[in-house]
């Protein structure tokens, strides 16, 4: 373990709140916190985002980060829910299991989103990673402590629970009133208002999905989302940069497109 003059080496050139989370915690832990949770490439967009500098030490004692191949599961649907995941790169899709075997996938999740939140004693759906993926477990226990002390992260978590909320009245909106360019426009918009933000006019989409998936999600045959696609490149309101990215070239048109043809 580093001696506290060693430590302090590592704050050169440090913002002050840095420097005074620093200065407040153990050597050895200061410096591991900071890298791991100050500097947290989704931080800003998480639930932890409302946690006070002071208080990232308590927060990195009750998480850990954890690597995932494709169809590795962060939560089984079912089973005691005693951890939060926060995504921190990749994709996750959710999906839940009838008793015959089916799999109705209810959503992706993207950077900075989180599953396991709903406190009910075990998890009501499953998580699998689609692609190599990132997220950061924390314990459910040490949150509820977290939660309770910090009226900051209380609202914080009350917002993230209404915006899931409202993410489920939108897909059932989709899946009863909207057609297939609809359903298809309404998707790729939501992923691409969801991704970070980085100064684009044509955002680009990430769909590491199998296409078996994203039909299941709008509720259509694979071949007709393959067909709607191809209308929306055709008509040049798309283009595919990568197999697994999609430019949207014009967002009017596209938003038109959503609520309407």
């Amino acid at each position: 373990m580093p001696l506290p003059n060693e430590a302090n080496e590592h704050t050169g050139g440090c913002s002050d709140d840095l420097k005074g989370f620093l200065s407040s915690t153990g050597p050895y832990l200061r410096v591991q916190a900071a890298s791991r949770c100050l500097h947290c490439a989704v931080r800003n967009n998480v639930l932890c985002s409302a946690l006070p500098v002071s208080e990232l030490p308590d927060l990195a004692a009750i998480s850990r980060i954890k690597a995932l191949n494709a169809g590795e599961t962060v939560t089984i649907e079912g089973q005691a829910a005693d951890t939060v995941f926060t995504l921190l790169s990749g994709m996750l899709k959710i999906y839940k299991t009838l008793p015959d075997g089916r799999e109705q996938i209810t959503g992706f999740v993207t950077p900075g989103e989180v599953v396991g939140l709903a406190f009910s004693a075990c998890y009501v759906y499953t998580a699998e990673a689609v692609g190599p993926s990132t997220v950061c477990a924390i314990t459910r226990r040490g949150l509820h402590a977290l939660v309770d002390r910090n009226p900051r992260l209380q609202r914080r978590l009350l917002s993230m629970l209404s915006t899931e909320l409202s993410a489920a009245q939108d897909q059932i909106l989709m899946l009863g009133c909207k057609n297939a360019t609809e359903r298809v426009c309404t998707f790729l918009l939501g992923l691409a208002h969801r991704a970070p933000k980085d100064g684009r006019t044509r955002p680009v989409v990430f769909l590491p999905m199998k296409k078996l998936d994203m039909s299941g999600y709008l509720g259509l045959r694979p071949e007709t989302v393959s067909r709607v696609l191809r209308s929306l490149e055709t008509k040049g309101l798309i283009t595919r940069i990568q197999s697994a990215h999609i430019r949207i070239n014009d967002l009017d048109a596209f938003g038109e497109l959503a609520t309407a043809e």
